[in-house]
């Protein structure tokens, strides 16, 4: 078994474990089941289980592709006078 997939294993290990906390997004496939960041590039990783008492659902949950690491550092283009990445608004004085 590679290190690659041996690292997978874990990750759904930890992903299927019971009583975990889920954030909305995440279920719907909207945000990483791992990092909980948007996904722009997603690959599905396994499904789960979540039970609300009298009614279970399953969810398919996804992922950042190609890793978790790589997609959020493409996300965060760095301007080219390699300043921060932040766009700020100028301050307006409200009231008196």
């Amino acid at each position: 078994m590679t290190e690659d997939e041996r690292t997978e294993r874990e990750r759904i290990a930890e992903l299927r474990t019971p009583g975990r906390k889920w954030v909305f997004g995440q279920l719907q496939g909207w945000n990483c089941a791992l990092c909980a960041a948007r996904l722009y590039a997603d690959r599905p990783i396994c499904t789960v289980e979540v039970d609300y008492g009298s009614v279970t659902e399953t969810y398919r949950l996804y992922v950042c592709a190609p890793s978790c690491e790589t997609a959020r550092a493409a996300q965060r283009p760095v301007p080219p006078d390699g300043g921060s990445a932040a766009i700020r608004a100028p301050r307006q004085r409200t009231g008196t």
